[in-house]
């Protein structure tokens, strides 16, 4: 089966988060360039979460290193919060950019 195809405003979203810096990265004082990781929450190994919860993290915090959400997601939640906190948090960021743009 075909994986849907993102739509406008999917590829606005994704193409915003990977030119964040990673989010764990960026707590530590460091910027990072950052891919995207898709929160899986409730969905099965073949469903795409939504690209709606997405955040921005670097290869290393999201599937290579001992403290990424992929191999150390207990460890990882301990030190930056959880996947939803940090939806959240980034979230926030977005639309304040938003806004300060709408000012500009």
């Amino acid at each position: 089966m075909a994986k849907k195809r993102p739509n406008k405003i999917e590829r606005e979203r994704l193409k915003t988060i990977g030119k964040m810096p990673c989010y764990a990265c960026f707590q530590e004082g460091r910027e990072t360039n950052a891919e995207v990781h898709h929160i899986r929450s409730q969905t099965g190994l073949g469903l795409r979460p939504s690209h709606f919860a997405t955040i921005p993290l670097c290869p290393e915090h999201h599937r290579t290193g001992k403290l990424s959400v992929h191999l150390g997601k207990v460890e990882f939640e301990k030190r930056y919060g959880t996947q939803k906190e940090i939806l959240e948090k980034v979230n926030r960021e977005i639309e304040r950019c938003r806004e300060n743009q709408d000012i500009l």
